[in-house]
């Protein structure tokens, strides 16, 4: 999960022109603090940094943060079509996952934890049924 974290930061260095680009230290920080930082507090400093930047970064990382929220806003869809469908004990474990994630006051290392923990204590079945309708990326992402 901190692996999309990393990701994100990677794709935003991709859109840094080399000119006016943040040293590796200013990214390594954001990175290094990532696991004890809400999304929030992580999103809040890649925006100030990217602010620095010129208006081509600007606009790119602009476009690429309403793509993150478009997919957030379909991957939600997709949890609220299938809610339904699955057994009252896969609900459950599917409603404590998107509580998680969507958990403001949580740190990523926190979420992290918690979602290893509600991934590991699921029983076959649940799994199976889950996997039927999500993928990993739905249930275990952090990105958003």
């Amino acid at each position: 999960m901190i692996r999309n974290i990393t990701i994100a930061s990677l794709v935003l260095c991709a859109f840094v022109s080399t000119q006016r680009a943040p040293s590796t230290e200013v990214i390594d920080k954001i990175l290094g603090s990532a696991e004890t930082k809400t999304i929030e507090q992580i999103n809040k400093e890649i925006d100030r940094l990217v602010e620095k930047l010129d208006d081509k970064t600007r606009q790119e990382h602009k476009a690429w943060k309403l793509k993150v929220e478009k997919d957030e806003r379909e991957r939600k869809s997709r949890i609220f079509k299938v809610l339904p469908k699955l057994s009252t004990r896969t609900q459950q474990k599917l409603i404590r996952i998107v509580m998680t994630q969507q958990n403001q006051t949580l740190s990523v290392g926190e979420k992290e934890r918690i979602l290893r923990h509600i991934s590991t204590s699921m029983d076959n079945n649940t799994k199976v049924e889950l996997a039927r309708f999500l993928t990993d990326k739905d249930l275990f992402s952090l990105i958003y």
